[in-house]
């Protein structure tokens, strides 16, 4: 057998290893995940699991991709994933495929970002350090941030959870590009996977990752000299732009179309919330019990000390990413912590909500950080090392157990139907949250919603409804005007609805909708305009433009990828032959 053929065997039988081993600490990290009695109802639990719901009926019902969920909101529609990251909707309707139970999808969800994120980790490490040991410590570090444990049990926040594991990708991308030996394309690709993903999963979080981003660019400002990186950044940009526009087009496009409460100022962000929940330096090193965890970690931050013996050892390639991690990592604890005036920043930077939520980047510098560090300060550093660094990490976070919640009140049962909003509805309900995602006029006559029949109201004029047969986002009605009308529709307002009529003569005309003063999707008729009325949800123009510009994209490089391996195939039987 070939030396190079040899060689190639012994790495795949490492990186297997490697992946196995990563694979058993994210069983190890789920075991909570294995009780019944957890609930992961607890915090943004409940939204995940009707999101989920509501998805897949929206799927049922025949209508892709999944924008407005009928039943929600009274059974006007309510739309989440217009406005919400898709990939937390989408990706775990895979294991819809294995149970019909959405707790169950959910956590199996959870494990696979668990297993997602430490391979993440690892691949990110390995390629800076060249050492796969320092990488495996890193994802267990990582996988095992007390923070991420916080998101995992005790904020059930599974958005802000899957954005774990494009942050390591994302700054792949960005070291491959500035890396002086790894001036590739297809290498630097990973910042398109990282940067769409983090867009995906959580929006704010993909904003901040950007600013990271920027000011890795300006710490190689040197190298911006080079055209083959502004070649690579331009590329990845425009991909990411691509790639995305299925979620962000149709989102500016409500966003510019009328007022939803989302983009109104202080809505998402609050700013005496924001004061409230800052960290106080106590809790970076013991969390008291009930409260959420914001722990270092004391092996990350025993790791972390040891910078002032190994900075030196640090191969010059990865100098500017280790120093640029380290001071990262703790301008954002400064920026989380109570002293720090975060509520004087910019309104967009507000939009974060809460400056806990910054820890999950400062988990993700200082594990590498910390693993880098224990790699070069142990003498022949080692899989037994690994071993012991990551059992003491497993160890130290077991504690944490007690601030999990066993006592669950909800059951999705009790989710299926959608819950009524009623009078007796709090600021939060289980399925549309804190109504963000409702148009501004909704939103200020929640009592309308409450009390609204589920039929059509002749708002103006006079006029005759009859044959009201309503199914999800599709009804029909034949209606007999006597004057001009103007007729609300049992629909919350969102773009997309399509309106006919058909006269007696068979003639079919489309119907201009707006808005009511309800946020209800309107209509008006003509004295006159008699006939039966079809209502369905088919989404706009620019959607589609928007669907079609992404899959467009995804075919391109697939396409891309399979010449390039067909090529390299080809290729290898010329030179047998």
């Amino acid at each position: 057998m070939p030396i190079k053929q040899q060689q190639l065997i012994r790495i795949m039988k490492k990186k297997i290893i490697d992946i196995i081993i990563i694979f058993i600490l994210a069983l190890i990290v789920s075991i909570p995940l294995a009780s019944k009695d957890l609930d992961i109802y607890v915090d943004d639990g409940i939204q995940h699991i009707a999101r989920l719901m509501g998805t897949y009926q929206t799927i049922a019902e025949g209508e892709f991709p999944p924008v407005i969920m009928s039943n929600f909101c009274n059974q006007f529609g309510y739309s989440w994933n217009i406005f919400y990251s898709p990939l937390t909707a989408y990706v775990p309707m895979i294991f819809r495929i294995f149970t019909n139970s959405y707790e169950l999808i959910l956590k199996l969800f959870i494990l696979l970002l668990s297993f997602l994120t430490g391979i993440a980790m690892y691949e990110f490490v390995n390629k800076v350090t060249k050492n796969r040991y320092a990488g495996i410590l890193a994802a267990a570090l990582y996988m095992f941030a007390p923070y991420r444990l916080t998101d995992t049990y005790m904020r059930v926040a599974i958005s802000e959870l899957a954005s774990f594991v494009f942050l390591p990708i994302t700054f792949l991308g960005m070291y491959n590009i500035f890396n002086s030996e790894e001036k590739s394309t297809k290498k630097s690709l990973a910042l398109t996977l990282g940067a769409v993903g983090l867009i995906l999963t959580h929006i704010v979080m993909a904003m901040y990752a950007a600013i990271f981003c920027f000011i890795y660019m300006l710490v190689n400002v040197k190298k911006l000299k080079d055209k083959q990186i502004w070649k690579m950044l331009g590329i990845n940009i425009l991909l990411i732009i691509l790639l995305t526009s299925f979620y962000l087009l149709p989102m500016l496009e409500h966003k510019f179309a009328t007022n939803y409460e989302v983009f109104q100022t202080g809505r998402m962000e609050r700013t005496s919330e924001l004061i409230r929940n800052k960290v106080d330096p106590i809790d970076l090193l013991y969390t008291i019990e009930g409260n959420l965890s914001f722990e270092i970690g004391l092996v990350t931050l025993s790791g972390l000390v040891f910078t002032q013996l190994t900075y030196k050892k640090i191969n010059k390639e990865a100098r500017k990413i280790y120093w640029f991690s380290l001071i990262a990592g703790f301008v954002c604890i400064i920026m989380s912590l109570r002293f720090f005036p975060f509520e004087k920043m910019p309104a967009v930077l507000k939009m974060i909500q809460f400056t806990f939520r910054l820890l999950e980047f400062s988990s993700f510098f200082f594990a590498f950080v910390a693993a880098t560090n224990y790699s070069l300060v142990i003498k022949n550093f080692n899989m037994k090392d690994v071993f012991v660094l990551s059992l003491l990490t497993i160890l130290l976070v077991v504690p944490l157990k007690k601030n999990l919640d066993y006592d669950r009140l909800w059951s999705e049962d009790k989710l299926w139907p959608a819950v009524m909003v009623t009078d007796n509805t709090g600021r939060v309900h289980a399925g549309c949250a804190t109504f963000e995602y409702l148009p501004s006029k909704a939103f200020e006559n929640l009592d309308y919603i409450k009390h609204r029949e589920n039929r059509v109201y002749i708002l103006n004029g006079n006029a005759s409804i009859e044959n009201e047969v309503k199914r999800g986002t599709n009804m029909t009605f034949d209606v007999t005007t006597q004057e001009n009308v103007e007729l609300e529709l049992p629909y919350i307002y969102y773009l997309g609805y399509t309106v006919e009529i058909t006269n007696e003569n068979g003639e079919t005309a489309e119907l201009e909708t707006f808005e009511s003063d309800n946020g209800f999707v309107a209509i008006n008729l003509e004295e006159g305009m008699n006939g039966n009325i079809q209502v369905k949800y088919t989404g706009t123009a620019l959607m589609k433009v928007s669907y079609v510009i992404s899959i467009g994209a995804v075919i391109v490089l697939i396409g891309v990828w399979v010449f390039r391996k067909v090529k390299n195939i080809f290729y290898c039987f010329l030179l047998i032959y």
